[in-house]
């Protein structure tokens, strides 16, 4: 999309591709297996794990610390999809700018385009309620589409850069936006298909990626990101970590960095078997060099199967040392030893999604809508922040948070009463009341207002500016 959205969603993890990978031909090791870290007792590390939260992405689990902020990237479930939460009301004004793009495009437009491209510059409908499809052209050869999906009070938006003429435009958007669902962050499917942020897809397609990044409150300079990529027909041997070191040591070489790069401590460089997938695993330390800090740069690649969901390439990535985005920018807040037991505590964690994984589905069903009213001795019907409607003065505040299934309570009321009871000195009553339901649960926090993953969306890009 083109910043259709005026305060987005995070929308991708950091791309880690930096300085380790031009240590080819470096000659300094201090190797630290497993087994040497956790033989230290690192105090910091086992207090961020006391408490821990199950993220599913793809069609795969992490855990990571509850107090950690996850962040999903670039999504493509058949198309790149993105996730903007509370938009759905905002859909007309984004359609209308998606098309006044589309519009600005006709200048490279021939007329002979236009007999090959009829629906060039079109406002479709599709197959979920109030969804609309805008149709363009990027290369003047095919299609360009963006479909946008509200779901409730939120929207996805997915888009296409090139549709073959002759393709059905509207089914081929519809597979995936008639099965789209909404999720919680906390929830975990017990059908297959692909957790995506505030959402799920069911069933396979031909194209799935997912990327998310894991930030740390304790360690805020400490960015972790894991990308789960379905291969097509061949597999990805040119990502191997071993492969760009060996092509960057002789750029490196030619460009007369090796003294640099020779100084580089390699503190892991090994073949490892997470879950499924058995691949390159390398952590280093750079050397600090000009501006850039001596900093953490960890990997695990594994190239997966062909044409497999269930194997995908896989690909992990740490970075210490970070702010603002930008890698090497401040010491790291970890030693050596601290983010090699941070890693090897997470990277086992990362597995297949089982049925036997799933949790409560609270938004696979319909949601109570918002400004719902319901009376005390009643149950309520979804969790969530409540207002009080009564318009005398309580003791307590009128919002409150109650859980499904959970009975609204009378309230403590100070208002109108008999002049007996006036008289006496109690003026205050229990009186049942109507509650009205104002936000929709937010599990991880517990005030309105938050997102729904418990993150602050603020200036936090999570786009690398030295990918």
């Amino acid at each position: 999309m083109r910043n259709l959205f005026l305060n987005p969603p995070l929308a991708y993890p950091i791309i880690f591709l930096g300085f380790f990978l031009l240590i080819g031909g470096c000659n300094r090791h201090v190797r630290l297996g497993s087994d040497d870290t956790m033989q230290k007792t690192l105090p910091r590390i086992e207090k961020l794990f006391e408490e821990t939260k199950v993220i599913c992405f793809g069609r795969m689990l992490i855990r990571v610390p509850s107090a950690s902020t996850v962040v999903f990237g670039w999504t493509e479930v058949d198309s790149s999809i993105e996730y903007a939460k509370g938009y759905s009301k905002r859909i007309d004004e984004l359609v209308d700018s998606s098309l006044i793009e589309v519009e600005k495009e006709r200048i490279f437009m021939r007329e002979s385009d236009y007999k090959r491209l009829p629906l060039y510059g079109s406002i479709l409908d599709g197959a979920v309620p109030g969804q609309k499809i805008v149709i363009g052209s990027k290369d003047r050869v095919g299609y360009s589409a963006e479909s946008f999906i509200p779901i409730e009070d939120d929207l996805f938006v997915q888009s296409f850069v090139s549709l073959m003429p002759k393709e059905d435009i509207v089914s081929r958007l519809n597979l995936v936006a008639s099965k789209l669902r909404l999720r919680s962050i906390q929830e975990i499917p017990s059908e297959e298909g692909i957790c995506i942020e505030g959402g799920f897809v069911p069933s396979q397609y031909q194209y799935e990626r997912t990327r998310i990044g894991i930030r740390l409150k304790e360690f805020p300079d400490v960015h972790l990101s894991v990308e789960a990529h379905k291969n097509l027909m061949y597999l990805p041997e040119g990502n191997s970590p071993r492969l760009l070191r060996e092509s960057a040591s002789q750029h490196a070489n030619a460009a007369g960095l090796a003294p640099v790069f020779a100084r580089i401590e390699v503190l892991r460089d090994q073949v490892r078997q997470l879950s499924a997938w058995k691949g390159e695993e390398f952590a280093a330390r750079t050397p600090s060099y000009k501006k850039s800090k001596s900093v953490h740069e960890f990997r695990f690649h594994s190239m997966g199967s062909i044409d497999d969901p269930f194997h995908p390439e896989l690909d992990i990535r740490l970075d210490s040392g970070v702010e603002g985005n930008v890698k090497a920018k401040v010491e790291p807040s970890i030693t050596d030893e601290e983010a090699l037991a941070l890693w090897d505590k997470i990277l086992p964690t990362i597995r297949l999604r089982q049925a036997s994984d799933a949790t409560s589905t609270t938004l696979s069903t319909p949601k109570t809508p918002l400004g719902s009213v319901s009376n005390t001795g009643e149950t309520c019907p979804r969790s969530g922040w409540w207002e009080c409607l009564e318009t005398g003065r309580m003791d307590a505040d009128r919002h409150r948070h109650f859980t499904e299934g959970e009975e609204f309570p009378p309230a403590l009321v100070t208002g109108y009463v008999s002049l007996w009871r006036f008289l006496i000195g109690d003026a205050d009553r229990i009186a049942a009341v109507k509650w009205k339901l104002v936000e929709y649960d937010n599990a991880l926090s517990a005030t309105p207002g938050s997102t729904e993953d418990g993150a602050l969306r603020g200036d936090n890009n999570p786009e690398d500016e030295h990918a």
